[in-house]
């Protein structure tokens, strides 16, 4: 696993140019977004996040950064996002442009796509992800603490034995597609469930973190991938069930794995 990342870049226009040329585009935005962020003093801090920080981009790596804003001054950037966004680029289209919305996706002309987040600088006190910071005004971030534990964390195994539940349910009904995605959303909290046990930062992301960090994969992963019929599905899902058990049994596991042993 690679250590955080989170750090103050001491010169950070020098450490985008220097950035790989397979994201020179990325890198022309990111110098022009840090232009207008340190114009603006209701922005306390700005951090960048993602492949780009990481030092693992590619060309199709999207630029995920984040704002931190004055408390007092918060609805104001809101409302002058979208304008702060056209400074990078013309704009192919924006997603989550509505009035007093934090988070804008931009998908620029050029191919550059750019995630911009706004957050209160209050909002530090709750934990922070590794960032690799590019202003800081007031040495907010410095400090700041590590991530909290996810909200989800206590509820991930639970939602994973209703969603079992619920795709032998569909099972036994006959609707396999329904199965289908229920396996699916099962997959998803088993992974994120096991970022979490491993100590990976932001393991709501499950998949994506883990490779991003290169983190091991569950065994038998592969075994919880199953064709569009019904038993191949009982199959994956028993699979699945067996994966959480390990970190957790309970009355109302053991009732779940007993109904997936004994289709309908």
């Amino acid at each position: 696993m690679t250590e955080p990342y989170r750090r103050q870049l001491s010169d950070p226009r020098d450490w985008i140019r220097g950035l790989p040329r397979a994201v020179a585009l990325q890198a022309a935005a990111l110098l022009r977004l840090l232009d207008a962020v340190e114009a603006d003093q209701r922005v306390r801090a700005f951090s960048l996040a993602g492949s780009v920080a990481r030092g693992q981009a590619d060309e199709f790596s999207d630029l995920d950064t984040r704002l931190w804003v004055a408390d007092d001054e918060f609805d104001s950037m809101l409302a002058d996002l979208p304008s702060l966004a056209r400074t990078v680029g013309v704009q192919l289209d924006v997603l989550f442009e509505t009035p007093g919305s934090p988070f804008l996706f931009i998908q620029y002309v050029d191919g550059v796509q750019l995630e911009l987040l706004a957050v209160r600088a209050s909002d530090v006190n709750e934990g922070v992800s590794s960032h690799l910071v590019l202003l800081d005004r007031d040495g907010l971030l410095a400090d700041a603490p590590e991530q909290a534990p996810p909200w989800g964390l206590g509820l991930w195994l639970g939602w994973a034995w209703m969603r079992l539940f619920d795709l032998d349910k569909y099972l036994r009904r006959g609707q396999v597609w329904r199965a289908f995605i229920q396996l699916q959303e099962v997959r998803n909290l088993l992974l994120r469930h096991h970022a979490a046990a491993a100590g990976i930062p932001e393991p709501e992301l499950g998949l994506t973190t883990i490779l991003n960090v290169n983190g091991s994969l569950p065994a038998r992963l592969e075994e919880t991938v199953a064709e569009l019929n019904a038993a191949d599905l009982r199959r994956a899902a028993s699979v699945c069930a067996e994966l959480l058990a390990s970190y957790e049994r309970r009355p109302f596991s053991d009732f779940v794995q007993a109904r997936l042993a004994l289709p309908g």
